[in-house]
This record gives structure tokens, sequence and C-alpha cells, in this order.
């Protein structure tokens, strides 16, 4: 029969510390048991999936010496940085995926609503890249210019490998959404948030595909070959 919902909820998450505390508390099983019924299922459509991959423009700091450089990479976690005392370049792009869900429900005699899944949208990339060059080189100086190339080759690594991963989520996140099928709720709000984080929740091990390459990706450059064709290049170091 025709779909006759008359109200959406719109509930949108980024993942944080805090979204992994909710993820827990998602139970799989108990989401296989929710009530529904043939009138219930009869208001499913197809959710409509939308992906962005953000590609963050770079910003360039000329400000920092080595030692500061290196102390943004221990503390964002770049593992490569800490067996260096210091270091003469970095892209850091911060990744922060999103996702919002929206769903619509119609009264049921119940007393009870029948809502399905409508909408995801969801968000992942870089939302900002700091490029960092030490203060010891100049703008315009060669030495410069070799680090800010190699950090550069970091940039367009991580947008290539951010365009591939675009499809591959939009198709994990499509079937994701469509094995969502309509169930009854008396908390509407609550219900969309289970959505979400069941979505969050079956879409980790992709996210940490796409994480693995990116860093494996990075790691092909930094190599003590690559440093020592660097190094070549100039003699102002």
């Amino acid at each position: 029969m025709p779909c006759s919902a008359r109200y959406s909820s719109r509930h949108g998450f980024l993942w944080s510390v805090a979204i992994a505390v909710m993820v827990s508390l998602w139970n799989p099983q108990r989401a296989l048991a929710q009530e529904t019924d043939g009138d219930c299922l009869d208001i499913w459509v197809k959710p409509e999936i939308q992906v962005e991959g953000l590609i963050a423009p770079p910003q360039f700091d000329n400000s920092k010496s080595s030692d500061q450089i290196a102390e943004v990479a221990r503390q964002s976690g770049y593992a490569r940085s800490l067996n260096q005392a210091s270091l003469l370049g970095l892209t850091y792009a911060f990744t922060g995926p999103n996702i919002a869900v929206e769903t619509k429900f119609r009264e049921a005699r119940n007393g009870k609503r029948c809502i399905r899944l409508e909408r995801v949208k969801f968000s992942f990339g870089a939302r900002s890249t700091d490029v960092y060059v030490a203060r010891k080189y100049r703008q315009g100086s060669c030495a410069y210019d070799a680090i800010l190339n190699h950090e550069m080759e970091h940039v367009r690594i991580n947008e290539r490998i951010v365009r591939e991963y675009v499809p591959k989520i939009e198709k994990e996140l499509a079937a994701r959404s469509a094995a969502i099928r309509p169930f009854y709720t008396s908390d509407v709000k609550r219900a969309g948030q289970s959505i979400g984080n069941r979505l969050r929740f079956e879409l980790d091990p992709l996210l940490d595909d796409f994480n693995a390459a990116r860093l494996a990706a990075n790691d092909a450059i930094d190599t003590t070959q690559s440093y020592t064709a660097t190094y070549a290049k100039c003699s102002d170091w």
C-alpha cells in the first residue's frame, strides 16, 4: 500500500569518542528483534544515499621549528614521527566521518509509530589539511620547495584515496540502509539514533580499510630512498 507517512525526523552524528560509546550501546541482536508486521513493512522505500568525500584545500604553515612540527605529529598520533627528534615537514589531515539519517513515520492503530529510514547522508575524508614546513627554510629557497613538494605529494595521495573510497562506501551504505526495514517504535528520536548507530557500527570495517589504505600509501613515499632523493635536490639544508 502507498506510504502515508506524515512526519520526518533528522538525526546527525559526528564520529568522536562520545560516538564510540554510543555505538557500543547498540545491540545487533536486539535490533533484529524490532517489532514490525505487514502493514508497517508496506511503507518501506529504498533509502536515498548521499556520500561526500571531503577534500579540504591545504593550509600552509611556515612558522614552526622542526621540534614544534614533531610535537604536532606526536600529538596527532603519527607513530612514524615518534622515531624522529624533529621533522622538516608534515601534512596533517583531520578526518572526522559524519553521518546523518532522516526517517519518516506514520501513526499506527496500536498507539505506536511505524518508522522507516528515508535518507542517509555520509561524509568522510579531510575536513582540514595543514601542511607544515620548518621555519628554518624560507619560502623561495630550494629546501623549502623540496619539502613542500614532498608534502603536497601526501596531500594528493590523501585526495586520491578519498576519491577511490567514495563508490565503495556508497555501495556498502546503500546495501546496509536497504536492509533496515520499517518497525514500530514509541520513541521516534531514539529509534532514529539507533538506526544511525547501527549504520556507523556496520561501516566501521570499511572505514578501517580506508584509513589503512591511506596510511600505507603515505608510508610508501616516506622511505630512506625518498628522503635521500629529496636531500639531493638542494644544497641549502
